[in-house]
C-alpha cells in the first residue's frame, strides 16, 4: 500500500511472487484513512482495476458490471493484449464491502479470461 501523487490509496489483491500476504490489506486501508482524518462511516471513493483480453471481453465485462451507481472506464494496458477495465464507485469501505466487490468482479472476468488486480480509495475529500 502506498500514497501516490494523486491523492489516494493502492491495495493489491495478492502478495507479489506468489507470497501469502500477511497483511489484511482491507484493514491497511481502514488504518491508513484513520490516520489520514477520514470518516470510516462516510462513502470513499474507489476504483477497481480488471485486466481483459481484447477490447471486445473489456467492453462485455463493463457492461456486465454496470449499475447506476458505478462509472466503468474500458481504456488500453501497458499488457499486450489486454484491456483495462476500471469500476468507480462510492462506498463505505469494510471488509465486507470490499470482498464482496471482489467476488463480484472475479466472477464476473473471469469467463472473459480476465483477472481482477487491485483496488484503491482516494483520499480527497477525507
Amino acid at each position: 500500500m502506498r500514497r501516490t501523487t494523486e491523492d489516494h490509496l493502492s491495495f493489491l489483491k495478492r502478495a507479489s511472487g506468489g507470497r501469502t500476504a500477511t497483511v489484511d490489506p482491507v484493514a491497511k486501508a481502514l488504518d491508513q484513512l484513520r490516520h489520514a482524518g477520514a470518516d470510516l462511516t462516510a462513502p470513499h471513493q474507489t476504483r477497481h482495476f480488471v485486466y481483459v483480453p481484447g477490447v471486445k471481453g473489456a467492453q462485455q465485462l463493463a457492461r456486465r458490471l454496470k449499475t447506476p451507481d458505478r462509472l466503468i472506464e474500458v481504456d488500453t494496458s501497458a499488457r499486450v493484449g489486454y484491456w483495462l477495465v476500471v469500476v468507480r464507485q462510492s462506498i463505505v469501505v469494510t471488509p465486507e464491502a470490499m470482498a464482496s466487490l471482489r467476488a463480484e468482479f472475479e466472477s464476473a472476468a473471469a469467463p472473459l479470461g480476465g483477472a481482477y488486480d487491485r483496488w484503491q480509495v482516494d483520499l480527497q475529500g477525507s
